[in-house]
């Protein structure tokens, strides 16, 4: 039995930008280039969520990526200018076949996620009343996931003390 495949247009288009988005993340030079093409991932991001009916998840996605993860990025690649700057003058030492290896890696990667995607029902069948919305979503955070919320909260905690501890180990 065949599934039919129920992807609008607009998704198709907002998961095609959001892997250029991330693409020019990771293939960008300078260091807030690569930022900005991280806020377009995120707004793209966030537009997928609404494609979704996730509306609350969106926002959040905004305001707290968007706005102050992203925030602290900039600070961060503001802070180690300098050290960039002298790490851009060594010659990179990749190996070409490295490089073609993972790029056949990452198109295969691609491919094998597509054709899992297809067979995919679609999104807009009959969800529940509350689905996407902050109580349910809080409901589901604090109750069923309450640890791994914990563990990861503990974990950008350890980071930022971290990052912190190192910034001031150097001066």
């Amino acid at each position: 039995m065949a599934v039919a495949l129920h992807v609008s247009i607009a998704q198709w288009i907002l998961g095609i930008l959001l892997i250029l988005s991330a693409m020019g993340v990771i293939l960008v030079r300078k260091p807030i280039y690569a930022s900005l093409s991280f806020l377009l991932s995120l707004i793209l991001l966030a537009a997928v969520y609404l494609q979704l009916s996730a509306e609350f998840i969106a926002v959040m996605q905004i305001l707290v990526y968007a706005g102050a993860i992203l925030v602290i990025f900039v600070f961060v690649i503001v802070l180690f200018q300098d050290p960039y700057q002298q790490i851009a003058r060594f010659k990179a030492q990749s190996q070409p076949q490295l490089l073609t290896l993972a790029g056949i890696a990452f198109v295969a990667t691609l491919v094998f996620f597509a054709v899992r995607l297809i067979p995919v029902s679609s999104a807009n069948r009959n969800l529940p009343e509350e689905f996407g919305s902050a109580k349910a979503i809080g409901k589901i955070l604090h109750l069923d996931f309450f640890i791994p919320f914990e563990a990861i909260i503990l974990l950008f905690l350890v980071a930022v003390v971290g990052a912190l501890y190192i910034a001031k180990k150097e001066k």
